[in-house]
């Protein structure tokens, strides 16, 4: 096969592929070990990569940050499959996590969830900061969707979006 028709193909099926219909739920208490459990998951081996994983910091770090009041569970077909968590400040909305199965990430859910805090940013008039461990793949998806660096330290990248 030709490298146009090669490609040619490969838009076909990414066309064909639909974003599946989701939900979300608030958090309760009793989501905080999925949420956990993900969260650990998705961050050991990009930490691990940096040489930078520790369990017992990751752990305490999670404890610290996950506010149940500010999360949002995904659902999809009546299962949890992921969560997001944004909290908002008096000049901005900060999107803390966003976590998927690894099964079902690169399906547009993500970027769908991001589509949605930038129109609540936009009606708002602040920005949307992220942060985001280095090695993360969702780096190009922040980039596409209009997020632009704004610093950096060892292990993680910084990065804000404004209408």
């Amino acid at each position: 096969m030709s490298q146009r028709s090669e490609r040619g193909h490969q838009k076909a099926s990414r066309a064909k592929k639909q974003m599946p219909g989701f939900a979300l739920r608030p958090a309760t208490p009793a989501d905080f070990r999925f949420a956990k459990a993900l969260y650990m998951s998705s961050m050991q081996p990009l930490l691990t990569a940096l040489g930078a994983w520790d369990e017992a910091k990751a752990d305490a770090s999670f404890r610290d940050y996950f506010k149940s009041e500010e999360v949002r569970v995904i659902i999809l077909d009546g299962a949890d499959i992921g969560w997001i968590q944004v909290s908002e400040g008096d000049n901005e909305l900060h999107l803390d996590q966003l976590h998927l199965i690894e099964s079902l990430r690169n399906l547009g859910i993500g970027t769908s969830l991001i589509r949605q805090l930038q129109g609540e940013a936009r009606k708002k008039d602040r920005p949307l900061r992220l942060s985001f461990v280095r090695g993360n793949r969702a780096a190009a998806l922040y980039e596409r969707l209009g997020f632009r660096h704004v610093g950096s330290d060892v292990t993680k990248i910084h990065m804000q979006w404004h209408a």
